[in-house]
């Protein structure tokens, strides 16, 4: 484990405080930020959200920064005009989290989850009523990075739903719901997550991840057409992976491609990354080595940490539809 990744141990505290939330445009006690019942989002699912990560920068002083925020806003503003909502409250965020962090004094890794829900009683085609709920929460290394494990996938029986059915751009809470069955299915069957594929029997995505995979040189993602979420953490690693002179892109990705990968990874910024052992009880050629993912690894955690300057994330949704992106991504 090296220095970069893992985040000063925090002083011992002598009792937990109360964490305060925003909510409805006031700071309250995490356990008073509430719905109503009758709500649109708890009736029809109608919330989306964003996960932010702050992280401690080097250095001497006790000082956390929000990583990627900008773009992780952009990406809510589309999701809210998607679902109905008002994309203005979004304006407030940055504000909302330096106060958060002041007022439950925040000085350690930490992970920031931003909704806009529909919070007002109505029908399924009633307007909604916005309320924007920030919450920040301690929060370090997954397994994958602290102890060194490898992720054992399986390719899932569920798919992910085609663009026709959900907007895979949209990050509101429903679309969670069949992923969530498909990764309590792996993990009764012995496995970390899975991956599901497309209607048409392509690789799209874990449950709250992007996957990568690492063959004959070349750096690969299944393409957002795919029905894969536009992620902020699969946009760095693309841009990322081609400055440090990897050939990188996005392209279909069929199943039996996966087994064949030297390396392969999930990241997601809650996740940040798992290095991937296995698939379908079929390890990986290369594992227990990865220094393709290591060096991005170590890369991101650099910059997150403001040990070197960030590469210049732009999220866009339909950014692999123009033909400059496929200039670039082969």
């Amino acid at each position: 484990m090296t220095p970069s990744r893992q985040s000063p141990e925090p002083a011992p505290a002598a009792a937990t405080p109360r964490r305060l939330v925003h909510h409805r445009g006031a700071l309250v006690p995490a356990e008073e930020a509430t719905l109503p019942m009758g709500s649109i989002a708890l009736r029809y699912g109608v919330s989306v959200f964003e996960g932010v990560r702050l992280y401690r920068q080097a250095g001497p002083r006790p000082e956390v920064r929000p990583w990627l925020l900008g773009q992780h806003l952009e990406r809510l503003r589309n999701s809210c005009r998607t679902m109905g909502l008002d994309e203005n409250c979004c304006d407030d965020v940055p504000r909302i989290v330096d106060e958060l962090v002041e007022a439950n004094t925040v000085t350690e890794d930490s992970y920031v989850r931003v909704a806009v829900s529909a919070a007002n009683a109505g029908g399924i085609t009633d307007p909604a009523e916005t309320a924007l709920t920030v919450s920040v929460t301690p929060s370090g290394r997954k397994k994958w990075l602290r102890t060194g494990t490898g992720a054992r996938l399986a390719v899932s029986d569920w798919q992910r739903p085609s663009p026709q059915v959900f907007p895979a751009a949209a990050k509101n809470i429903s679309a969670y719901a069949g992923p969530r069955l498909a990764a309590l299915a792996a993990q009764a069957e012995g496995f970390d997550t899975c991956l599901l594929l497309t209607a048409e029997g392509l690789v799209s995505e874990a449950p709250t991840a992007t996957v990568f995979l690492f063959t004959d040189g070349r750096l690969v993602t299944p393409r957002l057409r795919d029905s894969v979420l536009p992620g902020v953490t699969r946009a760095w690693v693309l841009l990322t992976a081609r400055a440090m002179g990897l050939r990188a892109g996005a392209e279909a990705v069929p199943p039996a491609s996966l087994c064949r990968a030297d390396e392969a990874f999930l990241c997601g910024t809650g996740m940040e990354f798992a290095p991937v052992s296995e698939v379908d009880r079929v390890p990986l050629g290369a594992w227990p080595h990865h220094p393709v993912t290591d060096a991005l690894v170590e890369e991101y955690f650099r910059q997150a940490r403001g040990q070197a300057p960030a590469t210049p994330v732009v999220w866009e949704a339909a950014a692999e539809a123009s033909p400059a992106a496929h200039g670039t991504t082969r």
